[in-house]
């Protein structure tokens, strides 16, 4: 004892349910001094003066529900959200993705590309296009490149372009029986399959126009048989032979004499196995790819009506908040209330923020999992 208060080496020691517990921890951790450091850190700095029992726990729970800290500080933790790949076609061209590549210089008018995929064989079509174009221009160029040679799809894949949001886009697609779906907003591994043609394309433009950017559209045709001639790992063939039932053709060839008939029945024959071993080989590959991909990843459940913290991307959402300076905004906002059903995946949101003074209700929006983070001690 000395003063009247109870020391044990050098430290005061308190109840456990003193009022003091808790003005000691917010000073130890939310004034200018404690810095609102990590839970380890806080707790050697109190523990240097003060014991309480179960100090350890007080304190590690006091940090954690911390709102300034859930808001402003960044997760050291995988991401959240397992890998839920897209269900693999039944039949070759009902199931397509779809996506832009901009940027381009102009070459003889043209400025952009239309990338379509088929889902399941992986041949693809690259649609040149212009500027402006809106989404009947579009509609049209599909119309006339894709439906044309392979029909009306069933669904179509895309990302989020004002093109594909358009209510034109929408209802000629709706009055054909197509079902459109969006990628995840900021999420664009949705359409990992479009995102990475993007990529193969603009590399094979690279290596051959690079010293003459302008003269891009003299490659496009090329770069398309290439790429539809060019084997698939996760195919196990190129798309040429998925959707044609034999191998491209090469400039020199020879050809055993044979009848016509009998090649032709060959080929029929040949056609329904070629189909049963694509889709055995893409269910292969994509086993693959979940296995791989969630061992960087942690499955991370919401329950309706839990509280959770979003994630915005500075350089692109303005409308939820708006943050002059960026480099000092907080990472995280809200928290806001989960009111949709229950899911661990990318899923349509019912978010209602209710901790700002700009209420927003039902605000609906695609996110990703890997963009929320649950709020302790709401």
């Amino acid at each position: 004892m000395s003063r009247g208060l109870l020391l044990y080496k050098t430290k005061v020691v308190l109840p456990s349910q003193s009022d003091w517990v808790r003005k000691i921890m917010e000073e130890g951790h939310c004034s200018a001094e404690g810095g609102h450091a990590g839970a380890f850190r806080t707790l050697k700095r109190i523990s240097n003066s003060f014991y309480w029992k179960g100090m350890k726990k007080d304190v590690y729970q006091f940090v954690a529900e911390c709102a300034i800290c859930q808001r402003h500080k960044y997760q050291a933790m995988k991401p959240a959200g397992l890998l839920q790949p897209l269900t693999i076609p039944e039949q070759i061209w009902e199931d397509v993705s779809m996506d832009f590549i901009s940027g381009l210089p102009k070459s003889r008018g043209f400025e952009l590309l239309l990338v379509v995929v088929d889902r399941l064989s992986k041949y693809s079509h690259f649609i040149l296009l212009k500027h402006p174009y809106t989404a009947q221009s579009v509609a049209d160029r599909f119309v006339r490149d894709v439906v044309r040679l392979h029909g009306v799809p069933r669904s179509i894949v895309s990302d989020r372009d004002s093109i594909f949001m358009s209510g034109f886009w929408k209802e000629v697609f709706r009055l054909q029986g197509t079902t459109l779906a969006m990628s995840s907003a900021y999420h664009p591994e949705s359409d990992g399959q479009t995102e990475v043609l993007n990529r193969c394309i603009e590399t094979y433009l690279r290596c051959f126009v690079s010293e003459q950017p302008k003269a891009w559209i003299l490659w496009v045709h090329w770069a398309e048989y290439w790429y539809n001639t060019a084997y698939q790992t996760a195919a196990g063939m190129t798309p040429f032979e998925a959707v044609y039932g034999r191998k491209p053709p090469v400039i020199a060839r020879f050809l055993p004499a044979e009848s016509n008939v009998a090649a032709v029945a060959r080929e029929i024959q040949d056609r329904d196995e070629v189909l049963r071993q694509l889709k055995y080989n893409l269910q292969r590959a994509q086993q693959r790819m979940v296995k791989q991909a969630n061992v960087h990843r942690r499955e991370v459940i919401y329950e309706v009506g839990d509280k959770v913290f979003l994630k915005l991307r500075p350089h692109r959402q303005q409308s939820v908040c708006s943050r002059v300076f960026q480099k000092l905004a907080p990472r995280y906002y809200g928290p806001f209330t989960e009111g949709r059903s229950p899911t661990n995946y990318s899923r349509q949101q019912n978010l209602e923020y209710t901790q700002c003074s700009t209420f927003l209700s039902s605000r609906r929006q695609w996110d990703s999992m890997s963009r929320y983070k649950s709020c302790q001690g709401a």
